[in-house]
């Protein structure tokens, strides 16, 4: 929730400058701004440029009063590819649980979006070596309804709710542990191949000092970026490091 409408416009058109002239191969930047800002920046894609459009949130239904919401066929009347789901903001804020984020899956899915799926545990998990399980049971509860080919249409962003807004960055082992035994979830439940193709993105104080470690992490595919990304030079030495390697 940052940004005036002007604000947002002003970093976008920026981002879309530097990516226009400093492309990065074979990289997806996807930018998830607030509504206001969603169509506005549409508007300034142009064909061939490597940034995609998310939303932040939608609602589970596809239409009906429930005021202050957005419904995803709102959101696919604007040509964005991507909505966040799961979020641990939303988790924590707003009490979004398992089964509420199915539904909303099942909403983004069937607008022919794409879902940005959101899992992590807090600290006391982790210290009652209860991470695995508490994971677990977000995926299995959230997506495992979903066939194969729905599943695949996802990108998870692991993202440790103890990490965020932080600055702790959890010990790379224990990241590409977590990237492991999302992918072995997976694969217990469909299969290893689609477990493997699927994108997982790491998401917890990302910055441009950490971001070349995280980015040669195995198993991490990309990050979820959070504070950084409201910083325009932050930003920028985030993408230019991402060139870089």
């Amino acid at each position: 929730m940052h940004k005036t409408f002007d604000e947002g416009l002003q970093l976008a058109k920026e981002i879309i400058f530097y990516l226009e002239n400093n492309p990065i191969p074979d990289t997806e930047v996807i930018l998830f701004p607030s509504f206001i800002h969603l169509e506005g920046i549409s508007r300034l894609l142009s064909p061939g440029l490597q940034l995609h459009l998310g939303a932040q949130n939608c609602h589970y239904e596809l239409v009906g009063a429930f005021t202050g919401e957005i419904a995803a066929p709102m959101l696919a009347s604007i040509p964005i590819q991507y909505v966040l789901v799961g979020h641990s903001e939303r988790r924590q804020i707003f009490f979004e649980d398992n089964h509420l984020i199915a539904r909303k899956i099942d909403a983004i899915l069937g607008t022919k979006l794409q879902p940005v799926f959101c899992c992590g545990e807090k600290l006391a998990i982790r210290e009652k070596n209860q991470h695995y399980s508490f994971i677990r049971e977000q995926l299995s509860e959230s997506l495992f309804h979903l066939k194969a080919e729905q599943i695949q249409q996802l990108r998870i962003a692991y993202e440790p709710v103890w990490a965020i807004g932080t600055g702790i960055i959890p010990d790379p082992l224990e990241i590409e542990d977590m990237q492991q035994e999302i992918r072995d979830i997976l694969a217990t439940q469909y299969h290893s191949t689609l477990a493997d193709q699927i994108s997982i993105l790491y998401g917890g104080s990302c910055n441009s000092k950490n971001i070349s470690d995280l980015i040669h992490i195995s198993g991490v595919n990309g990050v979820l970026i959070g504070s950084a990304s409201l910083h325009l030079k932050e930003f920028l030495n985030i993408l230019n490091s991402l060139r870089n390697n």
